[in-house]
């Protein structure tokens, strides 16, 4: 993997790009969530359709900037493991790239369950009492989610800059 070492920087930058912005992507979504809450009790559907604007625009970025964050930390990781096996810069970047399935399955297997419910009442004719609660629950597990890409941007610029 000697052909990489030219490639070293950008992909450090890559890795710490893509997790901070995507860090930064859901922490903005975390924050401007609360702003719709007001509009629900005048119109549930209104609210839920809001919110799906903000589902779909970050299901439509998010994945992708996380793959290629993972892709380019699981790189690094390996060229760091050939470069030096009992160094310590190939485990922060193992550990960067083990923490992001975490987030991805915490989105299937938790994130899902309101999502799923507030798209239908976005789609629905009728209004739906539960949709503030079903806000509140979906910002609250997107505040658990948006840490993973903050601790993996953590993880990388430590790596990077340490070493």
């Amino acid at each position: 993997m000697s052909f990489l070492h030219p490639y070293l920087p950008m992909l450090k930058g890559l890795a710490i790009a893509g997790s901070l912005i995507n860090g930064g992507t859901l922490t903005s979504g975390y924050r401007l969530l609360p702003s719709i809450y007001p509009t629900v009790p005048k119109s549930p559907k209104d609210a839920a359709k809001q919110w799906e604007y903000f589902y779909w625009s970050m299901s439509a970025t998010v994945p992708w900037v996380d793959l290629a964050t993972f892709i380019a930390i699981g790189t690094l990781g390996c060229v760091e493991y050939q470069s030096d096996k009992t160094a310590l810069p190939w485990k922060i970047w193992a550990s960067a790239a083990g923490l992001m399935p975490i987030g991805w399955v915490w989105v299937r297997q938790v994130m899902l369950v309101p999502s799923g419910k507030l798209l239908d009442v976005a789609k629905s004719s009728g209004e739906s009492k539960q949709t503030l609660d079903l806000l509140k629950d979906f910002n609250a597990q997107m505040g658990f989610r948006m840490m993973f890409p903050w601790v993996v941007g953590g993880l990388g610029l430590w790596a990077s800059l340490g070493f």
